[in-house]
């Protein structure tokens, strides 16, 4: 398996979680942001509010694809929170 990723609807608000992984091997190709986009695109055609999830801090590739996708990150000591707002 090369990578998988999932949307998680949140009860209650019209966002969702997502959550992913690329194998070891074929990190840093560009997978990951090809698999992010592919999952912001399901939640527009979902008609979502936005995509959020949850990024330890030393996940630093996972950051850097977030931003790269367009997400706003909130840093603390431990955790990254990450933020889509989709407009259409």
């Amino acid at each position: 398996m090369l990578g998988a990723g999932r949307l998680s609807k949140s009860h209650g608000v019209n966002e969702a979680e997502f959550a992913m992984l690329v194998s070891d091997p074929y990190q840093r190709q560009g997978l990951g942001t090809e698999l992010l986009l592919r999952l912001v695109q399901i939640g527009r055609d979902e008609q979502l509010e936005g995509i959020v999830a949850t990024i330890l801090a030393e996940n630093t590739a996972m950051q850097r694809v977030c931003e790269k996708v367009g997400f706003e990150l909130q840093r603390s000591a431990d955790l990254v929170e990450a933020k889509l707002t989709i407009s259409g």
